[in-house]
């Protein structure tokens, strides 16, 4: 008579037999995955490499593109370029860093120049001329910064300097600096002022005592590219 014990010893054994076809597949799978993951990296390593050699052998004609995309002031290409010398470490390749500079300076400039020219004496005697002495007005003017002009955080501080000009003189010293950012910047004809990033509407009020005048201009300040971040660095 057979045993009782036969059935459960084979259910033991079938069990036993999935459990290790099942732990052997999933080993079998990650040491695939493995492999394949050192692979791809290997590959990927390689394909890095072979893009660098490839860039060194025609690093001249690539300067050379760089050079026509910047003489035609088609910066934005030119800065695809930048990335690509600085990402294979050639960021000081001849001129390189003098055309960083140059791009660096043409996106701070502003986009709108519009500049206030103003002399005191010149105010006062047309003031004279037309007979307004007793219009008691302060009229405010503010020379820099330029309307819509760029700044980047490496550029602060800024100067700021305006003119608050009445029949009766000269006020300047007694303008008030804000920013609709960050509140009061100072107070003085010329000072120098840490906007936070942004786009900030800066606005001079300078008072004769007796009337009070403003100016408002817009500056935007903003985080330095990834390229100029490099070049400032060194």
């Amino acid at each position: 008579m057979p045993s009782r014990k036969t059935p459960y010893f084979i259910q033991v054994v079938v069990i036993l037999s999935i459990f290790s076809f099942v732990l052997f597949n999933l080993i079998f799978k990650l040491i695939v995955d493995i492999k394949s993951d050192s692979m791809k990296k290997k590959a990927e390593e390689d394909k890095k490499e072979k893009a660098r050699v490839e860039f060194i052998v025609n690093i001249e004609d690539r300067y050379e593109e760089l050079q026509k995309l910047y003489k035609a002031h088609k910066y934005e290409k030119a800065i695809e370029i930048i990335k690509m010398f600085n990402a294979h470490e050639k960021s000081d390749y001849k001129n390189l860093p003098e055309i960083k500079k140059e791009i660096r300076l043409f996106y701070l400039k502003e986009k709108l120049d519009f500049i206030p020219k103003i002399h005191l004496d010149e105010y006062l005697q047309l003031s004279k001329d037309i007979d307004i002495a007793k219009d008691d007005s302060t009229e405010v003017f503010i020379r820099t910064p330029r309307y819509g002009q760029y700044f980047y955080t490496s550029d602060l501080p800024i100067p700021v300097e305006g003119v608050a000009l009445s029949v009766q003189g000269d006020f300047s010293d007694t303008i008030v600096w804000t920013s609709n950012i960050d509140g009061k910047l100072g107070i003085g004809k010329k000072i120098n002022v840490r906007p936070s990033i942004g786009a900030h509407e800066i606005t001079a009020t300078g008072t004769n005592g007796k009337t009070t005048g403003s100016m408002t201009t817009r500056i935007y300040i903003e985080k330095e590219p990834g390229f100029l971040k490099e070049y400032i660095k060194k």
